[in-house]
């Protein structure tokens, strides 16, 4: 974890430990966020005991496993603000500040914000520095969800995208996306672990061994009591590709990515719904016989999704970008290189015309 830690440019201020998954990682935490908040109310009534209601923040295109975590967390769904974002689908900071705002003068207790750096749908970044002052100011958690970009900070020319995340409290990304680290490794990085452990530990008596004190107990550092040897398979793996390796596969993704976009770009009756920022486009085919016709726009561009789908020579991911029917391309296959990109190009063109 201290490599990983070093590859992607963090500094000695991290401690990181191995989840399953991003949601584990996000779930811990907003618990995190909820105990400093409240002054560790777990450990007398919970949120049972009355006091103001804790508030958490996100933009509305964040994952899912954060709505998820902040209900299981307790805050419930009437505390949970999913804002706004701008034209290129990153939160809009003028909302979180009018969100927090009002929810001080109802007497409510801003608690978390959760910056995604990369989004699922588009890979937007939200504007982290700008968060993490505001963070700051309110004495807010900050958690940034980067769970398929954070692979991308292993090229220090990308890491300017995640300018501020010095100023978080915590982190999460997953190996096992992009990195290409099999399934399942999620690595949770945190600036104050004695709090993650003040947070998370129970000591009974039959987990008591003569080395308390001595050694790093995970058991204290996540949900699961038992855990698996994930760090094995990063090891193996590292050892391997090694860091130059990675980093020459990564810059092989965003070229081809930039390669696709440069086509859809130029191409007739082609539309990309979202700024490329790694490896990830949002597009549609809009056929001019359809201009104006939302509904059948959508029809169509299932239509192709399914086609290349069921080829098996490609894979399409039909999504909703806020009420609009997209297809996403993502390049980040380890065997993926620039033949099989123009190859699933010349097949989007030639499915579009014919379905």
């Amino acid at each position: 974890m201290d490599w990983l830690r070093q590859m992607v440019g963090l500094s000695e201020k991290w401690t990181g430990v191995v989840h399953d998954t991003a949601s584990t990682a996000t779930f811990c935490a907003l618990l995190c966020a909820r105990e400093r908040a409240s002054g560790f109310c777990q450990n007398g009534e919970g949120l049972q005991g009355g006091a103001a209601p804790l508030v958490v923040y996100a933009s509305d295109q964040s994952h899912s496993s954060i709505e998820k975590a902040a209900l299981l967390a307790g805050y419930g769904k009437k505390h949970l603000r999913l804002l706004g974002t701008d034209e290129n689908h990153a939160l809009r900071l003028d909302l979180l500040e009018a969100a927090i705002a009002e929810d001080l003068a109802a007497g409510r207790r801003p608690c978390a914000i959760v910056a995604c750096i990369g989004s699922t749908a588009t890979t937007a970044m939200d504007p982290l520095e700008a968060i993490a002052a505001i963070a700051k100011r309110h004495g807010m958690w900050l958690h940034v969800d980067a769970a398929m970009a954070g692979t991308a900070m292993v090229l220090p020319e990308c890491r300017s995208l995640w300018q501020g995340i010095e100023e978080a409290d915590s982190l999460v990304f997953n190996p096992h996306k992009w990195m290409g680290v099999g399934f399942d490794f999620s690595a949770y990085f945190i600036r104050d672990p004695q709090h993650l452990i003040r947070v998370m530990s129970t000591n009974p008596s039959y987990l008591r061994t003569a080395q308390d004190g001595e050694v790093k107990n995970y058991r204290d550092w996540h949900i699961q009591l038992g855990r698996r040897f994930r760090s094995l398979k990063l090891w193996f793996y590292l050892m391997d590709v090694g860091v130059e390796g990675l980093q020459a596969r990564i810059r092989r993704d965003l070229e081809n990515a930039r390669w696709l976009h440069d086509q859809v770009t130029r191409a007739k009756d082609w539309e990309l719904l979202a700024p490329l920022s790694l490896q990830t486009l949002c597009l549609r085919h809009i056929p001019p016989a359809l201009q104006g016709n939302e509904s059948a726009i959508a029809t169509h561009n299932l239509a192709i999704a399914r086609v290349i789908n069921e080829s098996g020579k490609a894979y399409l991911t039909p999504s909703l970008l806020k009420g609009t029917q997209i297809l996403r391309v993502s390049i980040g296959a380890e065997t993926t290189e620039l033949p099989h990109v123009e190859a699933l190009w010349a097949a989007m063109q030639d499915t579009a015309k014919n379905v």
